[in-house]
């Protein structure tokens, strides 16, 4: 299965950068505005609406329309592991089965605290429809988590 990963270090408290990023609103911050990305709902694990956080459980419901110009694809994942103590945080998302783009998914954030700055580590795993395992989504994924490194520490750092 291919992967992806992209560390960054941030210039901002820990508290801060998970404080962002443990919640759906940082997605459309962090999303390049030509992926038209909108978030219809966010349901937590007792089924309600815009949960305060990334709950194991949780479910956010994305649609995206690139360059506005394609139909609107539905793209739903779980929150399925969540870790959190003084000096580190983690969540990792998965595609709900086929409500997505990718045949698999598995989106792991880790943030660890050093200091007076925060690592900011994300690992995608994924498997795109059709035959062979050739990373076609590999550049994509490259640029996209290049961008919301780059955004993150634009928008948090001290």
């Amino acid at each position: 299965m291919p992967t992806f990963q992209r560390s960054t270090v941030i210039d901002a408290a820990f508290e801060t950068v998970w404080e962002f990023f443990d919640t759906v609103d940082e997605l459309e911050l962090l999303t390049p505005d030509w992926m038209g990305l909108c978030i219809p709902r966010a349901i937590g694990p007792d089924g309600e609406r815009d949960p305060d956080g990334y709950f194991v459980g949780t479910e956010i419901h994305l649609e995206t329309r690139p360059f506005d110009l394609f139909t609107a694809t539905e793209w739903v994942v779980e929150i399925v592991e969540r870790d959190v103590s003084e000096e580190r945080a983690s969540f990792v998302d998965e595609q709900v089965g086929d409500r997505g783009p990718f045949e698999t998914w598995r989106h792991d954030h880790r943030f660890v605290d050093l200091g007076r700055e925060t690592l900011l580590y994300d690992r995608v795993d994924y498997r795109v429809p059709g035959p062979g395992e050739v990373p076609l989504a590999t550049p994509f994924l490259a640029a996209m988590l290049w961008y919301r490194h780059r955004r993150t520490r634009a928008l948090l750092a001290e």
